[in-house]
């Protein structure tokens, strides 16, 4: 009797748990806090919009719009929805096998002017939590249905309540030397596109948070977008107008980055994040077609010591900003396809990444350990408990 006297009290008192006070953190209070990423539900799936930009040539027929290979003079802008089934999971899967399956399909997708973009935007933006933006770029093989599935399955597995741009651009060349060689030309011709996009959606939209993820060589489009939005003036100010630039896997030139990117980034992002590799296989490739290293991919390191070693070559950037730039090795945690797509494979990936949009200190992250700190300089390393 005593027992069930007991059990009666702690249900009766569970309701009121929710008032005792916690101890706030700048990661998790309701000032912070994201709802779940607006949809609506068409059967039984979901739908979520996108807002897209592209590089691509596009001609319309019978009301349709076929995107091709070729880059166009100015960017084609609009919207487009993609169906979702909603039990979709985080795992190794491609694009390709999504839409086969029809896990994710690509529908209504429509070109908008100049006026209409800008004014659809603005209010899906003034509508979000946090008047934010979250743009997206990918890399190298996929067209644009692709790319589309693809970056809508990572929208839909984050779950952050913003809008969505995606910035497409003609990365689905030939799977070989000289189609990876002309996808390199046209992702860095793609970046003053981009950086066009960008700077109407700084001066015109405005929004209060702008967040840019890129992966494999859509790295090399922000760089080259960078590198334009350097030359206008009102850029190029002290204030920076991003507050969060990530790079996973970037397949661009550790010189060119070191050489190129290191003004641009302290002149416009508060904050970068680098994802490196030690056992990325496509970044290898690369490697061997142009002769360079590529900042995304680490050299094998045996011992920590050699690991800090291959890494300080990425740090000379952090002695200038060491509290805006994050480098984080996800080697532990990269069981990807060709050890590349871990922004989309890695469930790592998508945690840290949405704690980085909370602005959280690294050290509240429990995926994360430090190897090695030199002079305020910290170097990363991914790890999961799975």
């Amino acid at each position: 009797m005593k027992k069930i006297s007991y059990l009666l009290i702690v249900i009766l008192l569970l309701p009121g748990c929710t008032s005792v006070p916690l101890k706030e953190t700048t990661a998790y209070n309701d000032k912070t806090l994201y709802r779940r990423a607006p949809s609506k539900m068409e059967g039984n799936h979901r739908i979520i919009g996108l807002f897209y930009a592209s590089s691509r040539q596009v001609r319309e027929q019978d009301g349709q719009l076929y995107f091709n290979s070729e880059m166009a003079d100015s960017p084609t802008l609009g919207k487009l929805n993609c169906r979702i089934d909603p039990l979709v999971k985080i795992a190794k899967v491609t694009a390709a096998e999504l839409k086969k399956k029809g896990i994710i399909r690509v529908q209504d997708v429509a070109r908008l002017n100049d006026d209409a973009f800008i004014r659809e935007l603005l209010q899906a933006v003034q509508s979000s939590p946090r008047k934010s933006l979250l743009v997206l770029v990918h890399g190298f093989k996929d067209d644009f249905e692709l790319t589309a599935t693809k970056l809508a399955y990572f929208t839909y597995l984050l779950d952050v309540n913003t809008p969505v741009l995606i910035f497409d651009w003609p990365g689905d060349q030939s799977v070989t030397p000289w189609g990876y060689r002309k996808a390199e030309k046209l992702a860095a011709a793609s970046g003053a596109q981009l950086g066009g996009v960008l700077t109407k959606v700084i001066r015109e939209v405005k929004p209060e948070k702008l967040w840019i993820e890129s992966s494999s060589l859509g790295c090399q489009v922000v760089c080259s977008a960078f590198e334009w939005m350097y030359q206008q003036p009102d850029l190029a100010d002290p204030e920076a107008e991003i507050a969060l630039t990530v790079m996973a896997a970037p397949d661009v030139s550790k010189n060119e980055f070191n050489d190129k990117f290191r003004d641009e980034i302290l002149a416009l992002s508060e904050k970068l994040a680098v994802y490196v590799s030690s056992n990325d296989k496509a970044l290898l490739m690369a490697r061997i077609i142009d002769w360079e290293k590529k900042f995304g991919r680490q050299h094998s390191a045996v011992t920590e010591q050699e690991q800090f070693e291959e890494a300080h070559g990425f740090l000379s950037l952090k002695y200038l900003i060491p509290d805006r730039l994050s480098i984080v090795d996800v080697t532990p945690v990269n069981r990807a396809s060709y050890g590349h797509q871990y922004d989309l494979q890695a469930p790592e990936f998508y945690d840290d990444f949405y704690m980085r949009l909370f602005d959280a200190s690294s050290h509240h992250n429990r995926q994360l350990y430090l190897v090695n700190v030199d002079k305020d300089i910290d170097y990363w390393i991914m790890r999961s408990d799975r």
